[in-house]
């Protein structure tokens, strides 16, 4: 057995069935060992950043590690951008990556020191330099992705693959402890049911981190104890959403509604969020001198952005468990107010009341709200990228579920969507995934649409077109400053699907919306939308948000 089969049967052993891979001379051997001799679904993307977003979506939906693989040298930096994403948004996702041989320090695709890339990309990497630590490399590898959490860069040099294993009944076994829930401890537990004992107006805000701990059903169970409640931050839209005191996303990107009722809580459970700037609206939910229970189970969570009253260094189900527990003891279940679910259809009403402004095509606004209302309520599963155009879809459009939901900008990168759509459709095989994304972005990496038509993907995208950088033209209004920079005149869409194989719809004014539904009726194969947008309509918020990046 050679070190490149030792690590393809420790991946197979793993569970890591599908592989999203760049095919380059030095991973060619990994990608035909896991296909041929372990069974594993391989996804030949067209870029190496579309096939770390693959892999990354896979696991963002399926709940299971990703496994991507690219080559050496350029094919290894054309993923810098998806694996910084990934780490950001936490993902468990293994990268497989071909390095020079170690015995040709000249090779010019090795200039890059691709350890050194990874430190800066991902915190965790390893490179295979002999095949003796092949155990210490795998266990470092699924360590993270198992127990940490985030992605990992496995370095195969090309010279170490080929070399035989020293011992040739060599077997993989893991080198790992399971993942263990840490608890709370007793006095934090203590103190915050005092605290929450005492308070007036009770709100609970969930993040990342309370989804990814599937901690739904316990924050239900407190939030109905208190009847306080529940907001979420952007990356968990949909949890707790059929709460029917749920407000949804916090923030610039949610509804007045939602930032007004965090502001005037006195006393904030805050589960699995950092409360960065986005999340608070610039400080505005953290005014009012309310208290701030913290749960997270990052030791790095606390503190950064607001000063807390109590931190709780647990994991989130467990946490918010012992603490629903705690005040089931000492206090008597409340009643939610009465009149908040009253104001939240009205907040809904206020969203669809605005005067629309479609000029010679469609209102964003417009559109969104349509789609919002074509899309199927319980199972439809959302992937949002872009500028300005995903400011308007955030508003709009709702997730049924935490696990339906996800967005590509963790980085801040336009065009990391697609990638992760795909990666979607292959997590939740039989199931349509809906893309929405705007042109600037779906252009970015539109090669790869192509791979979601050869493997019949059940993929809608809808392209949010104003044949511009939505966001920086605005923004250059706002400076005063030649708004045509940001023009990019774009193609036909639609007749860009038939090129690809897929089918094309097109939405150029209102009396064209009927043309989403007959999108999505299709059930078969990917669609493409292209809805013509009036890029001249701006959020309020967009601006706001721009001052504040600048």
């Amino acid at each position: 057995m050679k070190a490149f089969q030792a690590v393809t049967e420790a991946i197979a052993t793993e569970g890591l069935d599908h592989l999203f891979a760049v095919m380059g001379d030095a991973n060619q051997d990994v990608i035909v060992d896991l296909g041929e001799r372990h069974g594993t679904t391989f996804v030949h993307a067209h870029h190496e950043a579309g096939a770390v977003g693959m892999a990354d979506g896979y696991a963002r939906f399926s709940g299971r590690p990703g496994l991507a693989s690219v080559t050496q040298g350029p094919g290894y930096t054309n993923a810098t951008t998806s694996l910084v994403a990934a780490r950001l948004h936490r993902t468990p996702l293994m990268v497989v990556a071909g390095h020079t041989s170690l015995r040709d320090p000249y090779n010019p695709q090795g200039m890059v020191d691709q350890s050194a890339l990874a430190r800066l990309t991902t915190e965790a990497n390893v490179r295979l330099d002999s095949v003796h630590n092949v155990d210490y490399c795998l266990g470092e590898a699924f360590r993270q992705i198992k127990v940490r959490k985030g992605p990992f860069i496995l370095n195969l040099p090309q010279d170490i693959q080929q070399t035989e294993m020293p011992d040739p009944s060599w077997s993989y076994r893991p080198m790992y402890c399971p993942h263990s829930l840490q608890p709370p401890r007793t006095e934090d537990v203590e103190e915050a049911a005092k605290l929450l004992a005492a308070a007036k107006r009770p709100t609970i805000l969930c993040g990342l981190g309370a989804r990814n701990a599937q901690a739904e059903s316990e924050i239900r169970r407190l939030a109905e104890h208190l009847g306080a409640p529940v907001a979420v931050t952007v990356l968990a839209a949909g949890f707790c959403a059929d709460y029917p005191q749920y407000l949804g996303i916090s923030g610039g990107l949610g509804s007045d509604l939602t930032v007004n009722t965090l502001t005037e809580s006195d006393v904030m459970v805050v589960v699995g969020a950092s409360l960065n700037e986005w999340t608070t609206h610039f400080g505005k939910i953290l005014e009012n001198g309310k208290r701030i229970i913290q749960i997270d189970d990052r030791p790095d969570a606390f503190g950064w952005f607001a000063r807390v009253a109590i931190g709780m260094a647990a994991d989130a189900g467990t946490a918010v468990a012992a603490l629903a527990d705690r005040l089931g003891e000492t206090m008597a279940a409340r009643q939610p107010d009465a009149g908040l679910a009253q104001r939240i259809q009205e907040q809904d009403r206020k969203l669809r009341s605005v005067r629309f402004t479609d000029g010679d095509a469609t209102d964003p606004r417009r559109a969104a709200l349509y789609l919002e209302d074509a899309l199927p309520k319980d199972d439809r599963i959302l992937v949002l990228d872009g500028g300005h155009a995903a400011m308007v879809c955030t508003k709009a459009l709702t997730a049924p579920r935490a696990e339906n939901w996800s967005i590509g900008w963790d980085f801040g990168a336009v065009g990391q969507g697609l990638a992760i759509a795909i990666g979607a459709c292959f997590a939740r095989p039989g199931e349509r995934v809906t893309h929405v994304t705007a042109d600037g972005s779906f252009m970015m990496n539109v090669a790869d649409f192509q791979t979601a038509v050869r493997h019949k993907l059940p993929l809608t995208v809808m392209v949010f077109n104003d044949n511009a950088l939505g966001q920086e033209k605005h923004d250059l209004i706002h400076k005063k400053l030649n708004p045509s920079y940001a023009d990019m005149p774009q193609p036909d869409f639609a007749k860009l699907a038939a090129g690809f194989g897929a089918k094309g719809f097109t939405v150029r004014t209102p009396d064209d919306l009927g043309e989403i539904d007959r999108a999505l009726a299709v059930e078969e194969g990917p669609v493409v939308v292209d809805v013509r947008i009036n890029g001249d309509v701006e959020l309020a918020v967009s601006w706001e948000i721009a001052k504040h990046l600048s």
